[in-house]
């Protein structure tokens, strides 16, 4: 593995060290509230606590949550009047997301000062058109995108690889069921979906919270449990013990390449829109759907090596020894695979980059994402403002997107160049 790492280009790999830094270090780069302050004699550290908890709970120290209770917090953490002596900042003195609504700077140009607070608070790379400051937004768009970049891949790779690996080494032959399982299966998906979703429409749409959406869940895994215990049952009587092949290989691939045909970007944004009631307010989920819809690359890749690795003398010999299949699959085949793997998944870490950075700039998460993402600052809420006199608003996000993708590829590139 080190020695891959040496051979990649190394200008992408400190490209991507640094949105590593900006992503590691945000609350320590880009801080509204003081990294270090003194109350009445007493040093706190109110920036710092957002590193370990959620910035919005109340603090246990009575004299930071007074600050805290007062209206316009923007202003309050930045007035040194509220301190025995000036507090010590992050180097970008704005959360990522936070604006004053009493002092909005619209659209201010790089280097402009923040208005109703002390000249020490600049705006390095200018404001959106809410008063959002642009670095502190590039910032926290690091973290979002490598988090949405590395949960969203390690998704599609388990998907993938689990699927490619039956795929590829099983075949169309080599995995034997039992034909009742087979066909109760067939016929108890179906039911199990109408008694658990389609039977609960209204219920799942007008419920409260998802307590209903986990009865659901209960209701589809319990009607499979029964269909599978009424076919061991059946499965005494010797008329319905024939086994037959399990066309492993032919259903993954018809079901990727069913995958591959619908735009993953349309995809998701059907689903973000049926279930808009939890998306607003869930990253998870948005990093759960990109790589739910982004292993067939994967998958497809996996599938192709093992065709050659299943092949190959080593392989035949551990099975002629009586090695199982599965111990085959995982100590031999497996690790001849890995490569084709590294590859899919710096690209596939690329193109959910591009993903998180599509559904910000559509509005996904509503204002909970506004500011805190790369794409949310295309967002122009002013809409009779020109574009090219706020430059600053897209090239600096623009930027970073574009590095962040760039470098994944070069690394994607390198990758597939290697012997």
């Amino acid at each position: 593995m080190i020695a891959i790492i040496r051979k990649l280009p190394g200008l992408a790999i400190w490209m991507l060290g640094f949105l590593i830094f900006l992503s590691v270090f945000r609350d320590l780069l880009a801080n509204g509230r003081p990294l270090y302050c003194q109350i009445d004699g007493i040093s706190y550290y109110p920036g710092l606590r957002s590193i370990f908890t959620e910035e919005n709970s109340p603090y246990k120290s009575e004299a930071l949550r007074n600050l805290q209770l007062q209206v316009n917090q923007f202003e309050v953490w930045k007035n040194p009047r509220n301190f025995d002596k000036p507090p010590v900042y992050a180097p970008v003195p704005f959360s990522p997301g936070e604006y004053s609504t009493l002092h909005v700077n619209s659209f201010s140009k790089p280097g402009q000062k923040q208005s109703g607070v002390p000249d020490r608070f600049v705006h390095f790379l200018g404001t959106d058109a809410s008063g959002r400051d642009i670095l502190a937004t590039l910032i926290s768009g690091a973290r979002i995108a490598l988090l949405t970049g590395t949960l969203a891949m390690a998704v599609a790779l388990l998907i993938g690889m689990s699927l490619g690996l039956i795929a590829g080494f099983f075949g169309d032959d080599q995995i034997r069921i039992y034909w009742l399982d087979m066909t109760l299966a067939l016929i108890g998906i179906p039911i199990a979906w109408f008694y658990a979703v389609s039977a609960r429409a209204y219920v799942l749409s007008h419920a409260p919270d998802k307590g209903e959406l986990l009865k659901s869940v209960g209701i589809f895994m319990a009607i499979l449990l029964i269909v599978n215990m009424f076919s061991r049952l059946i499965r005494r009587i010797n008329l319905f013990k024939r086994k037959v092949d399990f066309p492993a290989d032919l259903l993954i691939m018809r079901l990727a390449e069913l995958f591959s045909a619908i735009p993953s970007l349309i995809l998701i944004i059907v689903l973000a829109v049926a279930l808009r009631d939890v998306m607003q307010e869930s990253i998870w989920l948005m990093i759960a759907l990109i790589g739910a819809l982004g292993w067939t690359g994967v998958t497809k890749l996996v599938r192709a090596e093992l065709l050659k690795v299943r092949a190959l003398d080593y392989v035949t010999a551990a099975k002629g020894l009586g090695i199982s299949e599965w111990r085959v699959l995982l100590k031999h085949a497996l690790p001849n695979t890995l490569r084709p793997i590294y590859i899919a998944v710096a690209f596939g870490a690329a193109n959910a980059v591009l993903l998180e950075s599509y559904l910000s700039f559509l509005g996904y998460g509503g204002s909970s994402f506004r500011g805190i993402s790369w794409g949310s600052l295309f967002i122009n809420e002013n809409s009779s403002s020109n574009p090219l006199n706020t430059w600053w608003v897209t090239l600096f996000p623009g930027l970073m997107i574009f590095i962040t993708v760039y470098s994944l590829n070069r690394i994607g590139d390198a990758l597939a160049d290697q012997p």
